[in-house]
């Protein structure tokens, strides 16, 4: 039984990759086109492109692809509608037609490194890690600073059970990105796994510092003060924990009468 909490695949999703998206969706249009503007039916995709980047910034998804789709019958070969398609696509679950954009954008711009990183991580959520890790290594190859993609691999390899590259690749990510909360909670686990108490705890701190609205580093640190015999500090951790999120009772309950047993 796992001491702490794993932050899931799904909350991965809408609290880690919301940020990744963003990012890439702002980047992308320059990044992974060359002369966007060169033909009118080019200005006319990218206008219906940023149309709609509008609806996807307000959560309008079915008329954000409605106008990226409007984009492609003007230019099939504007990289960054299928792109931002793509991301829409696998923000409302259909990863295989996020999948189909992602190759589409990379046979277009090959060395579109944030449309590997997003088809690694539509691959991970359909359980196919072979062909995520492979397209997590092709991003790096071209951006070896994309922090997310460390973060996700090192998660993955967790999941594997291999904690020592796990370690590795949350090293790396929280190098380019300090100010991942995400990263410091997920790397305290894996250090709980080679058994490293007192650096689990200085992991959990950290993401507590970066963001005081974490439930699960709340909880995880709760669960090694009560190890480590520091009942007192133990439940104040876990009445915050329980504050923001009240659905972490039942498995702190748990997890508190394992440790008591």
């Amino acid at each position: 039984m796992s001491l702490a909490i794993k932050q899931s695949n799904s909350e991965e999703v809408t609290m880690a990759r919301s940020q990744r998206l963003v990012l890439i969706l702002m980047t992308c249009l320059f990044a992974c086109t060359p002369a966007l503007f060169a033909q009118s039916p080019m200005a006319t995709a990218a206008s219906y492109v940023e149309m709609g980047d509008s609806f996807a910034r307000r959560g309008e998804n079915k008329l954000a692809l409605g106008a990226y789709t409007v984009a492609l019958d003007y230019a099939s070969d504007f990289a960054p509608a299928y792109f931002r398609r793509g991301v829409v696509y696998q923000t409302l679950g259909n990863l295989a037609a996020a999948i189909d954009d992602y190759s589409r954008t990379l046979s277009l711009s090959p060395n579109c490194a944030e449309a590997y990183a997003n088809r690694g991580y539509a691959y991970r959520m359909q359980n196919d890690p072979d062909s995520a890790l492979r397209d997590w290594e092709a991003a790096l190859q071209i951006d070896p600073k994309l922090d997310t993609v460390f973060y996700n691999r090192a998660n993955l390899r967790l999941d594997q059970g291999d904690i020592r590259n796990a370690l590795l690749d949350f090293d790396r990510a929280l190098e380019i990105n300090p100010r991942s909360a995400l990263a410091y909670n997920n790397r305290g686990i894996a250090k709980l796994g080679i058994g490293d108490m007192d650096g689990a705890s200085a992991d959990f701190s950290n993401a507590i510092k970066i963001d005081a609205n974490n439930p699960e580093a709340f909880a995880n640190l709760g669960l090694v003060r009560l190890q480590q015999g520091r009942h007192d500090e133990a439940e104040v951790q876990f009445a915050r924990s329980v504050a923001l999120r009240p659905s972490v009772r039942d498995f702190l309950n748990r997890r508190i009468a394992e440790i008591k047993q």
